[in-house]
């Protein structure tokens, strides 16, 4: 059962994240920039958390062990949406995409060699079946500074999975865990924003609308279920089934931006499905029959 609902969690969560890319262009063509929407998308997202602790009757004081392990959490959330937005002005969104997904196999990678995990065959070869679709997305021109930056976006993200495992966050009410990671990463931004005069404080309608739609879709409903399927599959699984999200992107592309249908996108989605099936069907066995 926990095994069915982190899948399910980790599946809506890349289904969602997968319209940040057009939602967060249609922001900028109205007045924002990756600075200004990564802090409107957490500070907006803060009372939909609130209501949902109060409606659950659920205490907002946490120790200071895990306020400082919380800032951290903010901190990593914020690096990764900053980078990934901002790669985005150097290369093509599915160039960014593509690197950014870098992350699954670094959390593996680190769940092995610093945590001395085992990782079950289906579970390798699922990542590798999904990172193989992934580079599939591969394209556009080169550009050394948009990599680096998607890069980072990938390992501040794999950071934020591990550490929200590892560190014992997993254990406490979702909601807690992402309205204190939305408040930490809005006092961030802010002073960054403030500090390189790039928090923009008008907009058009158009992008106050689609900057609200950001923060509900991603920053309340998307972090939340990662933060589930953390808690219920780990970080491992729950990488690679966010592999969905490119799939979403060009769904998404072809229905409202008239994107084209290609062989190689297909290829692309068969084999990122095709991984996301095995680890879903994949039962946990014994060690023999691990790494």
């Amino acid at each position: 059962m926990n095994k069915t609902k982190g899948l399910t969690f980790g599946i809506l969560a890349g289904f969602i994240y997968g319209f940040t890319p057009i939602l967060g262009k249609l922001t900028y063509l109205e007045g924002s920039n990756p600075i200004s929407l990564t802090f409107y998308r957490n500070l907006l997202s803060i009372p939909f958390f609130f209501v949902m602790l109060k409606y659950n009757n659920v205490p907002l004081k946490v120790t200071k062990s895990q306020s400082k392990q919380l800032a951290i959490l903010g901190l990593l959330t914020s690096a990764t949406a900053l980078s990934l937005y901002g790669s985005y002005n150097y290369i093509s969104v599915g160039m960014s995409t593509t690197i950014h997904y870098i992350y699954p196999v670094l959390v593996t990678a680190a769940c092995i060699i610093i945590f001395g995990e085992k990782i079950s065959r289906d579970k390798v070869v699922s990542l590798i079946l999904s990172t193989m679709g992934i580079t599939l997305f591969f394209e556009g021109s080169i550009n050394i500074t948009g990599i680096l930056i998607a890069f980072m976006s990938g390992v501040f993200f794999a950071g934020y999975l591990l550490f929200m495992d590892k560190s014992g966050l997993n254990t406490i009410y979702q909601f807690k865990i992402t309205f204190y990671t939305a408040a930490f990463s809005s006092m961030y931004l802010f002073i960054f924003g403030i500090i390189s005069k790039n928090l923009v404080f008008t907009m058009t309608f158009k992008g106050w609308f689609f900057t609200v739609l950001v923060a509900v879709f991603v920053s309340f409903l998307a972090n939340t279920f990662v933060a589930l399927g953390v808690k219920y599959v780990g970080p491992t699984v729950t990488s690679i089934v966010g592999m969905l999200e490119p799939i979403t992107s060009i769904v998404m592309g072809i229905l409202f931006i008239n994107e084209p249908v290609t062989l190689r996108n297909i290829l692309a989605c068969v084999l990122i499905l095709l991984g996301v099936l095995i680890v879903s069907l994949s039962k946990e066995k014994a060690n023999e029959d691990n790494l």
